[in-house]
């Protein structure tokens, strides 16, 4: 068994992810496409605590000059804040 990696994308409204695969003589890539516009929804839309979580990071950082130049920038690091807090068992994407 050969370990599988994975990389997701934020675009907007747009989560990739992409899946990789290689052993000795072959390789393969998954790639899936989630729309779930975490981009414009507001805590009272939020459906789990996953969404929550990534909407109360959007709303802390957006437009702050110390924080990102862009609102891609926002986007991608709450992408990354609630992926790694789940990760890490600090949420779990359950329903409210």
């Amino acid at each position: 068994m050969f370990p599988v990696k994975s990389e997701k994308i934020r675009n907007g409204s747009r989560l990739t992810t992409k899946l990789y695969s290689e052993s000795h003589d072959s390789a393969s890539e998954s790639t899936f496409f989630e729309i779930d516009n975490l981009d414009t929804k507001t805590i009272e839309q939020s459906e789990n605590n996953y969404e929550e979580i990534f909407i109360r990071f959007r709303e802390l950082l957006i437009d702050k000059p110390w924080c990102c130049d862009s609102r891609k920038d926002v986007l991608s690091m709450c992408q990354a804040l609630a992926d790694n807090l789940r990760e890490n068992l600090l949420i779990r994407k359950e329903d409210k």
